[in-house]
């Protein structure tokens, strides 16, 4: 990874990763280990390091399709302690007239839809890391993980999809999810390769 990378950590809220959580993807926690890591990793290597989390009232649309979960203020709402920093800031999705700098805080940028970049400061974020490359993990493959590739690839970033810290809701969701972002020219890699690629 010669150019200038980031990380992209999505949704690693409790209500999608933990048992008892609203949304949960049976069996997403034993990604946590590899969460910790990469998260860790940046935050030591000076990386930038953009966060999405669902952050739903009791009345957004996507509860049409799926159950109520991650509602603002609910447990179920807060990221996993493995993915939070104490150098965290969330940003909302309403546009700000000036957003804060990737490359010094750990932004988590707000969302009420799978889209990422329905936040909108997100673009602005995304170019204020001074990445060419986004590696990117989280919850869920075939959902918001999919939609945070497909828009950055859309944008012309590369993006690296970390395998073994991506979790899908079905296995069979997830590895079509996967074989879509590679059609739009994603690559996969791990955790270990991408801390040795980096750390190169």
């Amino acid at each position: 990874m010669s150019q200038r990378v980031a990380f992209v950590d999505v949704d690693t809220q409790f209500d999608f990763v933990d048992p008892a959580g609203k949304l949960y993807a049976q069996g997403a926690e034993a990604i946590r280990d590899n969460l910790r890591e990469l998260v860790a990793f940046a935050r030591a290597r000076g990386i930038p390091l953009v966060a999405s989390v669902d952050a739903h009232g009791a009345d957004d649309a996507e509860f049409q399709q799926y159950p109520p979960h991650c509602l603002v203020g609910t447990p179920g709402q807060a990221k996993l302690p493995e993915t939070c920093s104490e150098a965290m800031r969330t940003v909302a999705s309403a546009a700000a007239g000036a957003t804060p700098d990737p490359t010094r805080e750990h932004l988590v940028l707000e969302k009420q839809q799978f889209d990422v970049f329905t936040n909108a400061n997100a673009e602005a974020v995304f170019q204020a890391t001074g990445a060419r490359t986004f590696v990117v993990f989280g919850v869920v493959t075939e959902v918001c993980v999919q939609f945070a590739v497909l828009g950055l690839l859309a944008r012309g970033y590369r993006v690296r999809v970390v395998t073994d810290a991506v979790w899908p809701i079905t296995a069979e969701a997830g590895q079509a999810a996967l074989e879509a972002m590679t059609a739009r020219g994603a690559t996969l890699t791990t955790t270990a390769e991408v801390v040795a690629e980096v750390a190169a």
